[in-house]
């Protein structure tokens, strides 16, 4: 396959037109100084404290609505600012309203792919073998008005990753996705990936980004507070060590938070979180040593393997300070 230009999406002191009225009646751009470097066969996953912030982000980069200032180019070629028309090698999905409702999934998923050179019979055997290995074989012959708007979207999806868009664009940050359809995204990314294209999705979901996404960008007030890969932030930014499940665990705070100088101890319901508090405090190993050595025999003590969720927690409690 002939490679196309490295980077994809490159954003520039981006500021957007759109502004919010703040405390006092003072107004604040709703994004501001934006600066993000999207490359080929990446999957991203925009995730904020505001969903129309990063709505509007993945608006702009799709081009469907203009920015104020700064510079936006997708795949070498510079956006005109107020210009408001998906580029053809785009594939931007903003609703699930996109399916026919006069057909069933696999009815769609073919008519989607019409183009394509395959053979049809095969093409169909393909498309539901593809169905199958996702976890959706069960939607394979719904009829599409039956579909929730999560499954609609995700049959979307994949009708954008048979497609010939280089760029695709999964902007329902608002949407609430349940394991299953997680799954099915999730593999769906990588079919993308593999195919040397981009995924750039807007969502609430930690476990989404965690699944489904390479890399990550995180805004806070309209401010880009984190760009990266996924694996950086979880082990940046999770400080979460241990994990102790009792219910007398709370009873045992106090001695706990003695034995262990340098971490910080949280307790949620029937659970003590053990945080690292400095470099160098990282070893799960003599966290458990120390506690079984103080005669608490916990009923669970697990190793935290380092979530999206609680990086994405720390971070922005660190912005807040």
């Amino acid at each position: 396959m002939e490679h196309g230009p490295e980077n994809i999406v490159l954003m520039e002191n981006i500021s957007s037109v759109e502004h919010f009225l703040v405390n006092g009646g003072k107004s604040r751009r709703v994004l501001d100084d934006i600066n993000l470097v999207i490359n080929r066969a990446e999957e991203w996953g925009i995730k904020g404290t505001s969903v129309y912030e990063i709505k509007l982000l993945l608006e702009i980069i799709a081009n469907i609505r203009p920015y104020d200032k700064g510079k936006c180019v997708l795949i070498e070629r510079g956006m005109m600012r107020h210009k408001r028309v998906i580029l053809k090698h785009v594939f931007y999905i903003g609703s699930s309203d996109m399916l026919y409702n006069n057909m069933n999934v696999l009815e769609y998923l073919m008519f989607a792919t019409a183009k394509s050179k395959v053979n049809k019979v095969l093409l169909q055997e393909q498309i539901f073998e593809y169905l199958i290995e996702i976890g959706l074989g069960h939607l394979s012959l719904t009829p599409n008005h039956m579909l929730n708007r999560e499954e609609k979207a995700v049959i979307t999806l994949i009708a954008a990753a048979y497609s010939d868009s280089q760029i695709i664009v999964f902007n329902l940050p608002e949407y609430e996705w349940d394991e299953v359809l997680i799954k099915a995204v999730a593999e769906i990314a990588k079919f993308i990936r593999k195919q040397e294209k981009t995924l750039i999705l807007s969502t609430q979901n930690s476990f989404m980004i965690e699944k489904a996404c390479s890399h990550t960008a995180i805004i806070k007030d309209g401010k880009l507070i984190y760009s990266g890969s996924v694996e950086k932030l979880r082990m940046t930014y999770d400080k979460i060590e241990v994990i102790i499940r009792d219910k007398t665990a709370k009873s045992m705070l106090e001695k706990l938070n003695r034995l262990l100088p340098g971490y910080n101890l949280v307790m949620k319901e029937d659970s003590l979180f053990i945080r690292s508090e400095g470099p160098g405090l990282n070893e799960p190993g003599e966290i458990h040593k120390k506690i079984i050595e103080s005669g608490f025999i916990p009923d669970s003590i697990e190793i935290n393997p380092k979530t999206v969720e609680n990086a994405y927690e720390e971070l922005i409690l660190k912005h807040d300070l």
